[in-house]
């Protein structure tokens, strides 16, 4: 394993001298301590001899997959593949691999997990009055507004999911789940997401999500399809939705984790989505440093940035324009 041209072309920090690091060896935050290690405790063989942690000796061993998959956070099949355990593996096997994961996933409940009847689409009529007024409201347009079918959003003035604007999770173009944002204050649930759970999705009377929401992207099937200049990683959906309404003619795209971190599952899109961006952006919430820099670590390899909102924008679904957007990731 050539550590050298693996931490140098990944941008990874590390020192070939100094009290932690010996001949022949190079050493690097310890990616197990994580900010816990405030120097390079993780010493590593040149030599093919392994790695060990200095602060903490349980930190070591001798597969590079072992490390490898620390540091760049990705999946034990990519770790291997890294370290050249599994040098048959083809180009696409990601790819392969996710859309396997879905159609099985689906394949169940697929009969099941259609577009509910009261999910209506944008439009003029009385019913849709209040949702369309809670999206003004917001600083969406009018032309905004007529956009969002294309998007997968819809409002419910009737179910369960009453009061909510849904915004649907495609995967491959199979319907796989859905989260609903209320549109009044006084509720205190602001999001109500389909559940993965089948116990709970049968108490709440839904059908039962083909993923759990925590192993999808908001937008996936547009993010995926072809290549663009630059994705902005949000953390909810109304943020995903103003980044790529104000950014879609500059050829910006936008799309949200739903949670405060980032999954296994979600990782493993985003090592396959994001090469084909020439820019990829982490756009998070104001006050929100320590999450974003943790989560930056987690795509370390992927060369994402961090940007920062003016302090006058509380989260990037405030954004009011395209250039003001184009500014904040400039």
């Amino acid at each position: 394993m050539d550590w050298i041209a693996f931490f140098d072309s990944r941008h990874i920090h590390y020192v070939t001298s100094g009290p932690n690091t010996a001949r022949n060896q190079i050493s690097t935050q310890c990616p197990f301590c994580g900010i816990d290690d405030p120097s390079q405790h993780m010493s590593i063989s040149l030599e093919g001899k392994g790695f060990r942690c200095w602060r903490q000796p349980q930190h070591s061993g001798k597969n590079p997959a072992k490390l490898i998959q620390a540091l760049l956070n990705c999946s034990w099949e990519q770790a291997q593949q890294l370290a050249g355990q599994e040098r048959s593996l083809p180009s696409d096997f990601l790819g392969k691999i996710r859309t396997a994961f879905v159609k099985a996933e689906t394949a169940e409940h697929k009969a099941k997990l259609k577009l509910p009847m009261e999910f209506k689409s944008f439009s003029d009529k009385p019913s849709c009055r209040p949702y369309r007024e809670y999206l003004l409201s917001r600083n969406f347009t009018e032309s905004d507004i007529a956009k969002t079918k294309d998007y997968g959003i819809y409002y419910a003035s009737q179910g369960s999911y009453k009061g909510r604007i849904i915004f649907t999770i495609a995967m491959s173009g199979e319907l796989v789940g859905w989260s609903g944002r209320t549109i009044y204050d006084s509720e205190q649930v602001r999001y109500k997401t389909l559940s993965h759970d089948k116990e709970k999705a049968e108490y709440r009377g839904d059908p039962i999500a083909a993923l759990p929401i925590s192993s999808c992207l908001l937008f996936y099937d547009r993010i995926n399809a072809g290549k663009y200049d630059t994705l902005v990683l949000c953390e909810g959906p109304f943020d995903a939705l103003r980044v790529s309404l104000l950014g879609e003619a500059s050829g910006i795209k936008g799309t949200c984790f739903f949670t405060s971190t980032l999954s296994k599952e979600q990782l493993n899109l985003l090592h396959e989505i994001l090469p084909r961006y020439r820019r990829k952006v982490l756009l998070l919430d104001q006050g929100t440093f320590s999450k974003a820099t943790r989560i930056k670590q987690q795509l370390i390899s992927l060369d994402v940035e961090m940007c920062k909102l003016p302090v006058n924008v509380k989260d990037p679904a405030e954004i009011v324009s395209t250039a003001q957007l184009q500014k904040i990731l400039n």
